[in-house]
């Protein structure tokens, strides 16, 4: 994000332009060097959850041609566990497309790729590509049937000058060049950032993620900055974007009947500040839960879907009011 608009590299932008089978399917070849066939179907922002038990992904962009699945993200932030990561995501991939009663040789070739805003494995590499081998005899035919890349943006300057150079550098510098497709990227960025209305939306879910650690400390904070923390995660509708001591001056009115849900005897100055003051702090711990357990996607999702929150509520155990 860069004065107020969106950038190729942020994942709502990322999201918007790969839905485009053209440009999607020109930014896969680059990366593997290599033909595709023609793409049926695009999936962006999808959710993906084996079982309902189960911790779910987001997707940025699911990609399926006649025989292949694509799975290709965009990383803007340092995941040390980037490999289990991508372990998960294969897995819940193969969950996805193998059908019931389907033997394994059913399973489609399937190749994930991460585009990264920094270095994913510390190594200097330009170009990651993870296989599986036999240790002993690396001639030895897996079959396996996957291919896992991950892409460091700032290291575009090591590949030799060539379109993945060119792509690299216009993920990490925003500068088309001469290249025919990040020209196409460019103009398509600048239209789509012409929607305020679209940016506005997602540049908002867009600084959640990046406020969550900051989120998270002031939450341990005096109760005027949980009602901040709080009023940025529920948005509006929880009257919080104030504060409490805000709420307090604006809300009396509100103490008396919000005081009697929450059953607070103290009427209406307490029964504002305490009932606020719980779900406040019930929120903030589940926001500490999610963060500690790295699930980013759950904290982004519990921000704004109050049913997924309860559930996970109850999957850390954190009281909720009855």
């Amino acid at each position: 994000m860069k004065d107020g608009m969106l950038e190729f590299s942020d994942w709502p932008m990322f999201d918007l332009l790969m839905t485009d089978k053209e440009l999607c399917r020109e930014v896969i070849e680059i990366i593997l060097d290599e033909s595709i066939a023609d793409i049926e179907y695009i999936v962006t922002e999808d959710d993906v959850r084996p079982t309902l038990t189960n911790h779910g992904v987001r997707l940025d962009a699911f990609v399926k041609t006649k025989n292949e699945i694509y799975d290709i993200e965009m990383q803007t932030t340092k995941r040390e566990d980037l490999g289990r990561r991508m372990r998960y995501y294969q897995g819940a991939l193969d969950t996805l497309t193998l059908r019931k009663g389907e033997g394994y040789e059913e399973l489609p070739p399937c190749i994930i790729i991460f585009i990264c805003m920094h270095d994913p494995f510390d190594e200097g590499l330009p170009v990651y590509t993870l296989d599986v081998n036999c240790l002993e005899k690396p001639s030895a035919r897996i079959g396996h049937g996957f291919l896992w890349k991950a892409l460091s943006a700032p290291a575009w300057d090591k590949l030799p000058e060539g379109r993945l150079q060119n792509l690299l550098h216009y993920v990490w510098t925003g500068e088309a060049g001469e290249d025919p497709l990040m020209g196409q990227l460019a103009v398509a960025v600048k239209k789509a950032n012409k929607n305020e209305n679209w940016r506005k939306e997602k540049m908002a879910l867009l600084t959640f993620e990046e406020d969550m650690e900051i989120q998270r400390r002031i939450a341990e904070k005096k109760g005027q900055e949980r009602g901040q923390i709080i009023g940025l995660q529920m948005g509006l509708e929880q009257g919080l974007a104030e504060g409490l001591e805000q709420g307090l001056a604006e809300g009396r009115e509100q103490g008396l009947a919000e005081g009697r849900e929450q059953g607070l005897a103290e009427g209406r100055e307490q029964g504002l500040a305490e009932g606020r003051a719980e779900a406040a702090s019930e929120v903030a711990s589940l926001m500490a839960l999610l963060l500690g357990a790295e699930r980013l996607d759950d904290a982004r999702r519990a921000a704004v879907d109050e049913s997924y929150r309860d559930e996970l509520m109850r999957e850390f155990g954190v009281s909720q009011a009855e």
